[in-house]
């Protein structure tokens, strides 16, 4: 191996020269559910959108390793060095640790950016069948250069997908109480968040603006956020999505996603899209589908019984995080300044990335409820952020809860905490920040 991939290798190991890892303070939510599965033999996978903390994640998971194993069973390739970014030069450089690790004991190789090496998973594959005693912690940002690993590490992968920052991570980095229990949710408001809730409507509003990204945590000039949301994430992933679609084009990217920042929680329908950017509708699917699987929309279907129908009828996109198209979109950081149903579009959006499995109700006439999270008793979800609501705001909600015969459904408001009982159905009206405290698995305790 070359000598300069050699010191490359060096300096990206610290601990081999004895020196201390840069393991950073702050943990993600995701880091415990991560790091405890170590313990099975399957190589692990952490995925997500670029800038999200999957390096650093890596890292503190060394570092935590760092004491309990010997130093020289410690690897770390990142292969964002172009240097290393051939099959030939990879397969060296692991081997490079193997020959120095000791195989009678059990050593610990992460593979940062994994998916920036020509057939990786066939690496990854002859390592886990041939080594004994090697755990592999790997790292990607985009499943479009990732897939296909699934076929050929079938039973031999675990993946976690790592998001944007969440809102509850961002007021735990701030110093504030970031969990808030459903089951008794009056007595948590009063006792535990009432006195600080200005504290939280401003710290929402500043989420809004900067919160997908741990290096903007402190970060308070306006245009060093919006030129590093553009240059560091969009720009990079628009780059990335254009070598993997037909025609590979990255205005056609760049175009798709201008469209979603500017409508998103609004549905779209992909043959209009197709007619805008003057490509046939495979095309358009195809870039849509690229956007998704390089974590920067979420797309929801409307609720219904009917898997066919679901497929047929508009879908309606998300951006991955709120700061995204304002950043696109060169509007001012301060959230207080915006129209209102562009601020109620970017809440819902924040809403619905903190959920999972998430769907949308909308009839042909017109009756609609923001996001709807399915289940045996399905809960419908009403994004209304704004000072006055009125009867009308409840009007597809109450729709909603007679045709399905729910008792109970959730209003996101601005500032508004409270319970209104409307005949036998309850309606739970709660702050957007307080309800970004809540767990999912909890909302059925409301």
């Amino acid at each position: 191996m070359e000598e300069r991939h050699r010191r490359v290798l060096l300096r990206q190991n610290p601990q081999w020269r004895d020196e201390s890892l840069d393991t950073y303070e702050f943990r993600r939510d995701a880091y415990d559910t991560i790091a405890r599965d170590l313990k099975h033999r399957q190589i692990l996978a952490v995925v997500g959108l670029r800038r999200v903390g999957k390096t650093v994640l890596l890292k503190q998971i060394m570092g935590e390793l760092d004491g309990t194993v010997p130093k020289l069973n410690l690897g770390y390739i990142s292969f964002d060095d172009r240097d290393f970014q051939r099959y030939e030069t990879a397969d060296e450089l692991v081997n490079y640790f193997l020959t120095f690790s000791d195989r009678e004991k059990m050593r610990y190789l992460f593979l940062d950016e994994i998916q920036k090496i020509p057939n990786w998973p066939d690496l990854l594959k002859t390592l886990y069948d041939t080594e004994k005693n090697l755990k592999m912690v790997i790292s990607g940002s985009s499943s479009l250069e990732m897939k296909g690993y699934r076929e050929t590490l079938a039973g031999r992968i675990m993946t976690h997908y790592l998001p944007v920052l969440t809102f509850r991570e961002f007021v735990r980095y701030f110093g504030l109480e970031s969990f808030a229990d459903a089951k008794n949710l009056a007595r948590e408001y009063d006792m535990k968040f009432l006195m600080n809730k200005e504290k939280y409507s401003s710290l929402f509003e500043s989420y809004l603006a900067k919160g997908a990204f741990p290096e903007l945590l402190d970060q308070e000039d306006e245009t060093y956020i919006t030129r590093y949301i553009k240059e560091s994430i969009v720009e990079k992933v628009i780059s990335d999505i254009s070598r993997h679609v037909r025609p590979r084009r990255e205005d056609i990217v760049s175009d798709l996603l201008l469209i979603f920042s500017r409508n998103t929680a609004r549905l779209y329908d992909i043959t209009n899209i197709a007619n805008t950017l003057s490509i046939d509708r495979n095309s358009a699917a195809e870039y849509i589908n690229a956007l998704k699987n390089a974590f920067l929309i979420k797309v929801d279907y409307n609720y219904t019984k009917s898997a066919l129908k679901q497929a047929r009828t508009s879908k309606k996109a998300y951006i991955a995080h709120s700061c995204i198209p304002l950043a696109i979109m060169g509007y001012s950081l301060k959230i207080t300044g915006m129209d209102g149903s562009d601020v109620g579009y970017l809440v819902e959006t924040t809403i619905a990335n903190s959920l999972e499995g998430t769907n949308f109700w909308r009839t042909p006439q017109k009756y609609e409820v923001d996001i709807v999270i399915p289940g045996a008793v399905p809960l419908p979800i009403e994004v209304k952020y704004r000072g006055l609501l009125g009867t009308t705001d409840l009007r597809g909600i109450n729709k909603f809860m007679d045709k399905f015969g729910v008792k109970k459904g959730v209003l996101v408001t601005k500032d508004v905490f409270a319970e209104e009982n409307i005949g036998d159905k309850k309606i739970i009206r709660i702050p957007a920040w307080l309800f970004l405290l809540l767990e999912q698995d909890d909302l059925s305790k409301l």
